[in-house]
């Protein structure tokens, strides 16, 4: 599958040269497992993440409430690298900069949004974009995610343009109701917004809204007080609770405690063909299990050229406690 780029920065991959009678392995070799992300996990509950496809330096962020021991979430950051080992092929994602260190003052203007967005109350389901360089455009780094400060959550956001600095956070008012808005994400080209609410027979449901503007002008689009028709994805959408869309190119992943899964919530995908999403797919059981299942996303990580990394988090056993942060790799 290949991934969109028209709105990341393109990060070149560097891998140490070896001349090929000293390596076995070419790329590295993704899990076909799940494997849980210890280094990033704590005793608490870690979830929500987004990691922008930018290569094998990725700018994770997700939700925890590790800072206070258990009670609210707040969006925390780290810097993951991606390394593999040129004899087995294993893939090992390590928390910091690696032999990135070039990059980052780029991702240095980060734990400012955070300061942003972050209160005393819950703050869920980041989605972190770069933008371009387009000389269009009207932000350089766009943060969204969700907040229920004001009792419901609503979806927010907060941005840099030419500044080192972080916007103060606004609503996106043609999303939000009166009810829970959660986990935005944009199609492939940048033409709809999806998200998750349950503003309908009382269970969260998939939606979407076209946008009006090109994605580099995104601030100008989320500030427009117009009002847009927001269509229920009929669908993924079922009459239990969808969750956490996250679009990936032609693949949407989300979570739902639909039955004929393996129990709780399970992570499903679906295949966008000819117009129209396909008939949602559980992952199955070396993916989910009896417990749940939670906000998975996809990256390209520049690594495994056959499979896309899936994050996820799961509250299983055998985690550090509560929802670990897990990952393997995926073929569609």
């Amino acid at each position: 599958m290949k991934k969109s780029i028209s709105l990341f920065f393109i990060i070149p991959l560097i891998l140490n040269s070896c001349m090929p009678e000293c390596e076995e392995f070419t790329e590295g070799i993704l899990p076909l497992t799940p494997v849980n992300l210890s280094e990033f996990n704590s005793e608490y509950d870690d979830y929500n993440v987004t990691a922008p496809d930018l290569g094998a330096l990725i700018p994770l962020c997700f939700s925890s409430n590790r800072e206070s021991e258990g009670d609210n979430f707040d969006i925390v950051y780290e810097p993951m690298s991606v390394d593999w080992d040129k004899e087995t092929g294993d893939i090992n994602l390590i928390k910091g900069y690696a032999n990135w260190t070039g990059y980052i003052d780029q991702f240095s203007d980060i734990p400012d949004a955070l300061n942003t967005a972050n209160t005393d109350s819950n703050e869920l389901g980041p989605y972190l974009l770069f933008n371009s360089g387009s000389f269009y455009n009207d932000y350089d780094i766009m943060f969204l995610y969700a907040s229920d400060e004001q009792g419901d959550f609503q979806i927010n956001y907060t941005y840099t343009f030419n500044t080192p600095f972080f916007s103060d956070s606004r609503e996106i008012d043609f999303l939000n109701s009166q009810f829970d808005d959660l986990y935005p994400t944009f199609n492939a080209n940048y033409t709809d917004i999806y998200f998750c609410s349950n503003r309908d027979n009382d269970v969260f449901n998939i939606y979407s809204v076209p946008l009006i503007r090109d994605y580099n002008r995104l601030v100008e689009e989320f500030n427009d007080q117009q009002v847009r028709e927001i269509e229920l994805n009929q669908i993924i959408s079922s009459d239990y609770n969808d969750k956490c869309p996250y679009i990936y190119g032609r693949v949407m992943v989300f979570a739902s405690d639909r039955p004929g899964g393996e129990g709780g919530f399970d992570l499903y995908y679906s295949i966008y063909e000819n117009d129209a999403w396909g008939e949602p797919v559980n992952f199955g059981p070396y993916i989910n299990s009896p417990d749940d299942e939670y906000r998975p996303v996809l990256v390209n990580d520049g690594v495994d050229f056959i499979r896309e990394m899936l994050i996820y988090s799961s509250n299983r056993p055998g985690g550090k406690g509560g929802f670990d942060l897990y990952y393997l790799g995926v073929q569609f």
